[in-house]
């Protein structure tokens, strides 16, 4: 009797595609999520019997790709940047990114509260076939876990997006008694225009998302000294890398690769200047030197309070004054902004220590703040005794 053994190893994609660039073969690592079907059947006489294995292809971990869409921002002590991240898949199968974000601050009172996603799962395969139809890309069965219609994909470079419906799961290798089905890959249909042929064999396909971080800043230790949060984030696989001692890959982002970001915190910059004005000799002029008066005359002082543009906007602005000796306010005399400001009590001027002072803002701002670039301006009268 004479044993004749045959064996088929059925795996389309799943298997090592041995492919030919500059005329130098080289490996094209299999798509994970792939499957292996190994089927061997031995005849001999009187019959037959079949024996067949699975093996599950496992994503090897690959660094991300991180791009962010503006390295640079400024802001006010307690506001808020926004930093848009794209993370693109570069693994040759779905991985889930374990993502942190870590600040270098200078010049401010404390690390800002940063808002990192915890994480961000993306699909990403190896197409099995060359594209025969247009706007499609062929992949191993299985291999589409986490791609779902309207996801974007790096396809071999280019960014096309899922069609509706676009995702037809293929079926995997399989043998039933002694007969072997081969196995059916998946099939995506893309958006965008893509040729037959522009998806060969042992294309890397990637998903790629978009993620929000905010970063709220301090405040700047030094009035008009700017502060910074530099800020980093650390993308970690969950899968891993190949070999008897595999291993997580962890990717941090940097100035080098151009997406570290850095917010400014804009510290406020406010400068005061008090002049005044003879009103009775009919000075129209402020001066903050060489005023002369007599008694019974009534001066105007100006007090203009200034944040430098380009700086914070001051907030919680409380402006002191007192009525110099010598003199007695007149009742009614204070204006901000040209607007009137109601008395103290007992009609004293609003702006001593003892009423608290007068909150003040630059023209339209809430109150309390000087925009940057702005001023407020307070005007009061006293008569000279």
């Amino acid at each position: 009797m004479k044993n004749i053994i045959k064996k088929a190893l059925l795996a389309a994609s799943a298997s090592l595609l041995l492919m030919a660039a500059g005329g130098t073969a080289h490996a094209v690592i299999t798509a994970g999520g792939a499957s292996i079907h190994n089927a061997a059947t031995l005849t001999f006489a009187g019959g037959t019997v079949t024996a067949s294995v699975d093996v599950s292809v496992k994503t090897i971990a690959a660094a991300p790709t991180i791009a962010v869409n503006s390295v640079a921002q400024s802001v006010n002590g307690g506001q808020t940047a926004t930093y848009v991240y794209t993370i693109t898949n570069n693994a040759n199968g779905s991985d889930v990114f374990n993502l942190s974000g870590a600040s270098t601050d200078v010049n401010v009172a404390g690390a800002p509260t940063l808002t990192v996603p915890a994480t961000v799962t993306l699909g990403g395969s190896i197409t099995s076939q060359t594209n025969t139809v247009a706007n499609t890309i062929v992949i191993p069965a299985g291999s589409e876990l986490n791609l779902v219609a309207g996801d974007k994909i790096n396809v071999g470079g280019t960014i096309f997006t899922i069609a509706p419906g676009g995702i037809v799961p293929g079926t995997v290798a399989s043998t039933t008694g002694a007969v072997t089905t081969p196995e059916v890959p998946t099939v995506i249909t893309v958006v965008e225009p893509l040729a037959i042929g522009a998806a060969p064999a042992g294309t890397h396909v990637g998903e790629l998302q978009t993620v929000t971080v905010t970063v709220a800043a301090s405040t700047p230790n030094t009035p008009g000294i700017n502060g910074t949060h530099t800020v980093n984030l650390t993308a970690i696989t969950t899968a891993t890398t190949q070999g008897v001692a595999p291993a997580v890959v962890t990717y941090l982002t940097s100035a080098g690769a151009g997406n570290e970001t850095i917010t400014t915190v804009l510290s406020a910059n406010v400068t005061l200047v008090k002049s005044v004005r003879n009103v009775t000799q009919g000075v129209a002029t402020f001066a903050t030197t060489g005023v002369t008066a007599k008694s019974g005359d009534v001066l105007e002082y100006r007090l203009v309070a200034t944040e430098a543009t380009g700086a914070s906007n001051a907030t919680g602005s409380v402006l002191v004054d007192e009525v110099p000796a010598f003199t007695t306010y007149v009742s009614n005399s204070t204006q901000l902004n040209g607007a009137a400001v109601v008395d103290g009590a007992l009609s004293t001027l609003k702006l001593t220590a003892a009423n608290g002072g007068l909150t003040i803002n630059s023209p339209g701002a809430a109150a309390g703040t000087i925009n940057a670039g702005t001023a407020a301006t307070v005007l009061f009268q006293v008569t000279v005794d």
